[in-house]
């Protein structure tokens, strides 16, 4: 069941949301065994609150953006356990795994758009992610959009949101001031 909140935003970001939409639905169903019970779409002005962990790249293309793959607790362990299954984690190391896993499926997911845009003849470019642990906000000046997909699964929910323009940020997502 699709709700949306009418996204307007340019053709390069919306084309860029589509395509990691995509990528992620599938990637969840296929690596996971996960299924989107609900996808919301909505378009937010200046703040959004992040859930419990949150893994963020940069990407670089013509409408430069920021997306955060923000996850409810309750998601990442579940995520984590079947990404480690196998694999003799100790007491202890189940948060180092979870930031791992984290990190590595958001790593995946936008790295793999990459070969889509270039099919599109746009060329991008991805940061290394930076990874936020505990409730944030993001704030944005009065010109930044942030577009929120929200994937609702049975273990919890999944926010992927986009931040842009990405030129009014540093790389912890702190205003640096105008563009020029």
């Amino acid at each position: 069941m699709k709700t949306s909140c009418d996204l307007k935003i340019e053709h390069e970001i919306a084309s860029v949301v589509e395509i990691v939409e995509r990528r992620t639905i599938s990637f969840l169903r296929d690596e996971f065994g996960m299924s989107a019970q609900s996808i919301d779409r909505c378009l937010h002005q200046k703040e959004r609150v992040l859930r419990d962990m949150t893994a963020i790249v940069g990407v670089g293309s013509k409408a430069g953006l920021y997306i955060a793959f923000s996850y409810d607790g309750s998601l990442i362990r579940a995520l984590t356990a079947l990404y480690t299954a196998g694999i003799d984690v100790g007491p202890g190391e189940e948060e180092l795994y979870a930031r791992e896993t984290a990190s590595d499926v958001v790593n995946i997911i936008v790295g793999n758009i990459t070969a889509d845009l270039a099919k599109r003849g746009e060329l991008i470019t991805l940061s290394p992610p930076v990874l936020v642990v505990g409730a944030q906000t993001i704030r944005g000046h009065r010109d930044t959009t942030i577009a929120v997909l929200t994937l609702r699964f049975a273990e919890g929910a999944l926010d992927v949101e986009f931040v842009g323009p990405k030129i009014l940020f540093d790389e912890q997502l702190n205003y640096r001031g105008g563009m020029s």
